[in-house]
Formats: C-alpha cells, structure tokens, sequence
C-alpha cells in the first residue's frame, strides 16, 4: 500500500462524500471504511454499539470526541462526519491492536500534511485559492520517507 494507492481510493470514493453549507464534510460508511481499509460491515458492527452498554473502543474514543450515541447509531445512513472520520481512521491505524491498518495510518498521515498546511496558510493570512492544498498534490509531491 502506499500514498499513490491512497489517492486512488479517494478518487474512487468520491461519488460518497459530501460537503455541507456549513463547510461540514461527510463520508458514506463503506467511503469510510474503504480509506481505513477495513470490512464497511465490520464498521458498522462497531458503529452499532454505540448505544450498548458496552461500547467498542472506537465508539468509546468518538464519543470522548464530543459525538452522541444516538447520532453516531444514525451515521450508516446519515454520512460519517468529517471529524469522526478523522477519528476513525486515527483507530484502525494506531490504536486498533491487531485490526491496524497500515492503509489507515497512510490516509492519516496524508490527511494531517493537508491539515498542518491549511493551520500554517491561515495563521499567516495566506489566499487559500492562491496556494490550493489538495490530497492528490500533497501525496505527489511529498511523498512519505521510504
């Protein structure tokens, strides 16, 4: 797997996420499950216990983001937060024991070079327009040490 095959995914992907008039992105389930390279049923499974007494660990962790059981329950058809999808991903590549996934922690680190580049352009008042971050660049152009 490697940050190539990243961008790939999103290409493919990207029929299932959409943006909000808030700025607010969502991702399908099986989006989200493809970028984090893990089973869109095994997911949903673990989505599906957020409203259990016993709560899987990346419910737990989504819900110690600020998410409500009731609205994460709801996302398998509603669309995955951009946030939470942050989070997920975040799970299945460093905390997910042997569930990691090397093509989640790929999509995290690509997504956190955009993220340092968005905070660093709009700390310093930069035009965004002028000095376009996307991840299809940031992948081709700064490619992760081998």
């Amino acid at each position: 797997m490697s940050q190539i095959e990243i961008a790939q995914i999103i290409d493919q992907i990207k029929q299932e996420i959409t943006v909000d008039s808030n700025g607010q992105g969502k991702a399908s389930l099986r989006a989200t499950a493809r970028l984090a390279g893990v089973d869109a049923a095994g997911l949903f499974r673990s989505l599906k216990t957020a409203v259990d007494n016993s709560r899987s660990k990346m419910v737990e962790k989504l819900v110690r983001k600020g998410f409500e059981g009731v609205d994460i329950l709801g996302w398998s058809q509603s669309g995955i937060p951009d946030i939470a999808v942050a989070t997920i991903l975040h799970y299945y590549g460093y905390e997910a024991g042997k569930r990691c996934s090397l093509q989640a922690k790929l999509a995290c680190e690509a997504f956190e070079s955009i993220g340092v580049r968005a905070w660093i352009q709009d700390l310093l008042g930069l035009d965004k327009t002028r000095y376009s971050t996307t991840i299809r660049t940031t992948l081709h152009t700064n490619p992760p040490p081998s």
